[in-house]
């Protein structure tokens, strides 16, 4: 792969679309990872503030079978921070063509859900994904890969954990506690000092903690602080549940 001085791709265009394709071997994948893992590090990267934060795109994606062919449908909601309200949400409809396999759920679901975002009418300034970011044995997961491939900041808000160490379940269930995930068990026999990966983070009183961590482009703790901010009456953030609600009402109508 041809690079320039700082280490970037010449043919980054032909980097991002492959990001987007649903249509690779899981080796392809894995290259295709390993080679966006490479950028990401070396890239100076210049992180976005709370104040360029206006439009939040909240992405989703839910499937269903016909026979034996899986479809799903895209949804991105568009949410203005100032006023914090939904203003619009964008659809897409296709067949799913990569299989599930952990670790490489952006290459099922990142070509419908930029489908969708690529529909707005505007550009949105920060990405929330239905997914993990660094949470993820190369540091690249769902929303990593989507940020990075549509060049948009990005956040990675799970449901469930994947990697990491946590003690999530002690965590008492009050809007804002925390507790930090990190790649090892902190302990002093470590050779190592462990690196935090993100947190286990409860967005509203009495509700299980979702798993928090960056996607491309932006802080930790920012990405906690817009996650809390935009979150109101459920377990996620609001765009993040519009997103989850408004794809599976579409699909149940196509």
């Amino acid at each position: 792969m041809n690079v320039n001085r700082d280490g970037i791709p010449s043919n980054m265009e032909k980097l991002r679309n492959a990001l987007l394709s649903d249509s690779l071997s899981l080796e392809e994948a894995e290259e295709i990872q390993n080679r966006c893992r490479e950028i990401i590090f070396k890239q100076k990267m210049e992180f976005i503030s709370l104040k360029n934060i206006r439009k939040i795109v909240g992405v989703d994606l839910s499937y269903k079978k016909r026979g034996n062919i899986e479809y799903g449908v895209s949804c991105a909601s568009l949410w203005n921070l100032a006023s914090n309200k939904l203003e619009f949400s964008t659809f897409a409809f296709g067949e799913v063509k990569f299989p599930y396999e952990p670790g490489f759920l952006g290459f099922r679901e990142s070509k419908l859900i930029s489908e969708a975002v690529n529909k707005l009418q505007v550009k949105p300034d920060l990405i929330m994904c239905d997914g993990h970011g660094i949470i993820h044995p190369k540091r690249l997961g769902e929303a990593v890969q989507l940020g990075f491939a549509l060049n948009i900041p990005s956040i990675g808000i799970a449901k469930n954990p994947f990697i990491g160490f946590s003690q999530w379940k002690q965590l008492e269930r009050k809007k804002g506690n925390k507790n930090p995930i990190f790649d090892i068990k902190p302990n002093d026999e470590n050779v190592k000092k462990p690196n935090l990966l993100g947190y286990s983070l409860c967005l509203n009183d009495g509700m299980k903690p979702i798993f928090i961590s960056k996607g491309y482009k932006i802080t930790l703790d920012l990405a906690v602080k817009v996650a809390l901010e935009t979150t109101k009456n459920h377990r996620l953030p609001e765009p993040l549940f519009l997103a989850d609600r408004l794809s599976r009402e579409k699909l149940n109508i196509i």
